[in-house]
């Protein structure tokens, strides 16, 4: 277990001086949980990230940050992608967190490695467009995710905010974050904070476009239950199963 935590998180395992470090954090997270397979580590650091994120707790993240990085699990450009998404999903305010911890990983590893400090070849803002286009591009990316036609945009969230920026331009960006890998972070944010329309929504679609199998969903679950707490992962063991044993 201890080897597991040394390997997953590249920094020494701590003592176990408490049954919450030995019997929690060493035993069943470390020795256990990320050791299960089904899911990738690269799967499990977004799952991770994500819930970290909507905790806000800084000591986690930084450590998380740092092994997702130091690990090269997640390479700076797709962290940086996966903050701009998580942003989406939960805020900038929270998301800023996420790229400030982020930034003092690469700016360490760097110096461990007595080299300057890459700029990052992140993908540039889409330049406006006529608002036409702009919302048909919407409309089209919302059917490529979810498979099926958009909700009516009936206020100017749904229209500007919800199908054109955030389907229409996030989800399109592809190059450092795949389909699946937004459907991880998508999913462990909406369910984070309880939002089943939207969560069910993300479950409904991995299934129906082949992005993850009911066992992946599952063993997210278990993931998600660790770092947010086993209340929230019933939640969505419960609507997993609805989704996957419609009545």
């Amino acid at each position: 277990a201890r080897a597991e935590y040394e390997h997953i998180m590249t920094t020494p395992s701590p003592d176990p001086t408490s049954a919450y470090i030995d019997a929690g954090v060493i035993g069943f997270v470390f020795g256990e949980m990320w050791r299960r397979g089904v899911l990738t580590a690269r799967d499990r650091r977004w799952i991770t990230l994500s819930c970290l994120g909507f905790t806000g707790s800084s000591y986690p993240i930084e450590t998380h940050v740092w092994a997702a990085l130091n690990s090269l699990d997640v390479n700076p450009e797709e962290f940086d992608e996966f903050v701009l998404h998580f942003a989406t999903q939960l805020g900038w305010p929270k998301a800023s967190i996420l790229s400030m911890h982020g930034s003092m990983a690469m700016a360490k590893m760097a110096a461990e490695r007595t080299e300057e400090n890459p700029s990052l070849r992140f993908v540039p803002w889409t330049d406006p467009v006529a608002v036409d286009e702009r919302q048909a591009r919407g409309d089209a990316a919302y059917g490529a995710v979810h498979g099926q036609v958009p909700p009516a945009a009936t206020t100017p969230f749904r229209r500007s905010a919800y199908l054109d920026y955030l389907y229409g331009e996030i989800w399109m960006r592809q190059e450092h974050l795949t389909r699946r890998d937004r459907r991880i972070i998508s999913i462990c944010c909406c369910a984070a904070v309880g939002v089943a329309s939207e969560t069910r929504a993300h479950l409904e679609a991995a299934l129906r476009n082949d992005e993850l199998t009911l066992e992946q969903l599952q063993e997210l679950v278990v993931h998600f239950a660790v770092y947010v707490g086993w209340a929230l992962g019933r939640e969505l063991d419960d609507l997993l199963l609805e989704v996957a044993q419609p009545s």
